[in-house]
């Protein structure tokens, strides 16, 4: 007789499934299977897993990856759920043995997905999800060289131009699959479509402006990403393709002559293009300059942040931060507060609003320098936190009123501190007064055990 085995403690699910035997597991994935029917389909796809056959996985594609009904925002959620499984499988099979009747399955997938899209209230984008993870399953299939080039390359036209307009497939990335035939395909099937009448649309735009990239041709770079060289963004995709092109010099030419030539928030990305570039060439001295120029252009937290970063490199920040400082003390006080904060400079923030007594910093920055004053001067956090439960309250709503209270604790603690205890009781009394009509607010009070 074999020794009796003891149940593991505290219901260990993996630990008591190790005690039951094949049979047991049998029965109970068999009833399990019976009741739901994603239990149904992980067994199918197991065993397809282990067979090495498609014909089973093309039956769940066909059945989990399509549905005929519109999906509400929680059924879209639901359906991604159930719908995962599958998509995973693709994953299996992909890793293990991609072939061309596995890359015609996966743009299969893709169809049935973006029909469902098509019809589903997608906002979480989980479905989306699943379209975009088919989509790098299918590169990854065709990577292995499984894939007949000229399918391939009409099947990308076909997707692009006719199924939908929101997934892009990129032929740059699909370029070695493709190889020489599969691009001349490519590129007769795209000028077709341009011909007929979609050169206009973002499908055509994008298959020329990655043909551009792929071929290196900077003349076609410049007409089709910069268009008319008057915004930053446009000075971007000039230097982000430079940059795939592994063109540094053109990146930093781009960059530097977008920042000349163009203005609004966007310069900062083309800075960090350029910055880039001499980061990677080991220019710290060009790098500080850069930023340094950016900080003085457009200062904020975030530049003056990006000119530390550089000057700590150069080993030159004690001498660069006054200035650095000066600056976002003339033309941006609320970032003068924040670098001086997360600089652990409480006092110094705090002297900004009094220098400044007609400046309001808004609720957040007057939360941040209250709880960064409360430990030497608890008065003064009293007193901004009550102004901050005044305007909360202004709103209504048990959110609203959450968050008054929340502060309202933070206020009891700083009151203590500061031995003004009467004086926030006297508040809380107040308040209770001014909102009496306001039940859920004294209900969420009474739960704190305020006033």
């Amino acid at each position: 007789m074999s020794p009796r085995v003891s149940p593991p403690e505290g219901g260990d699910l993996e630990a008591l499934i190790a005690l039951l035997d094949v049979h047991d597991l049998r029965v109970i994935v068999g009833k399990a299977a019976e009741r739901h029917e994603d239990v149904a389909r992980a067994v199918r796809l197991a065993a397809t897993r282990r067979s090495g056959d498609l014909s089973q996985l093309r039956t769940e594609v066909d059945r989990g990856l399509s549905t005929s009904r519109y999906l509400g925002y929680r059924e879209s959620g639901g359906w991604a759920v159930q719908a995962r499984p599958v998509v995973e499988a693709i994953g299996e099979a992909v890793g293990s043995s991609p072939t061309a009747e596995l890359v015609a399955l996966v743009e299969r997938a893709m169809g049935h997905v973006v029909k469902v899209i098509l019809k589903a209230d997608d906002s979480d984008g989980l479905i989306g999800d699943l379209a975009r993870e088919l989509l790098d399953l299918h590169a990854r299939a065709c990577d292995a060289g499984t894939a007949d080039p000229i399918k391939l390359a009409r099947w990308m036209v076909r997707f692009r131009f006719d199924d939908q307009d929101f997934f892009e497939v990129d032929p740059v990335r699909y370029a070695d699959a493709l190889g020489e035939l599969g691009l001349a395909a490519y590129r007769r099937e795209v000028k077709r479509r341009v011909g007929a009448g979609d050169g206009d649309s973002f499908a055509a735009r994008y298959a020329l402006e990655r043909l551009a990239v792929l071929d290196g041709d900077t003349e076609a770079i410049v007409a089709l990403l910069g268009g008319d060289l008057s915004r930053p963004y446009q000075f971007i995709r000039v230097a982000e393709a430079m940059a795939e092109l592994g063109r540094d010099d053109d990146v930093l030419s781009w960059a530097t002559r977008g920042i000349a030539e163009s203005s609004g928030w966007q310069v900062a990305q083309l800075y960090d293009l350029a910055a880039g570039v001499h980061a990677r060439r080991a220019g710290d001295q060009e790098v500080l300059e850069l930023r340094r120029e950016q900080h003085h252009r457009m200062p904020s937290s975030s530049t003056y942040g990006l000119l530390h970063a550089a000057a700590e490199a150069c080993g030159v920040w004690p001498t660069e931060r006054p200035r650095a400082r000066a600056v976002l003390a003339e033309r941006d006080l609320g970032g003068l507060v924040d670098v001086l904060l997360s600089d652990g400079e409480p006092e110094a923030a705090w002297q900004v609003l009094e220098a400044h007594p007609e400046w309001d910093p808004g609720p957040q920055r007057w939360m941040r320098l209250a709880e960064a004053r409360e430990p030497s001067a608890p008065g003064d956090a009293l007193d901004v936190y009550l102004r901050l439960v005044d305007l909360q309250l202004e709103t209504t709503g048990k959110t609203a009123y959450v968050r008054a209270v929340a502060i309202l604790k933070k206020a009891a603690q700083a009151a203590k501190a500061a031995d003004r205890q009467d004086e926030l009781a006297e508040h809380l009394a107040a308040l209770r007064e001014t909102h009496r009509r306001r039940p859920t607010f004294i209900a969420v009070l009474d739960r704190a055990r305020l006033g």
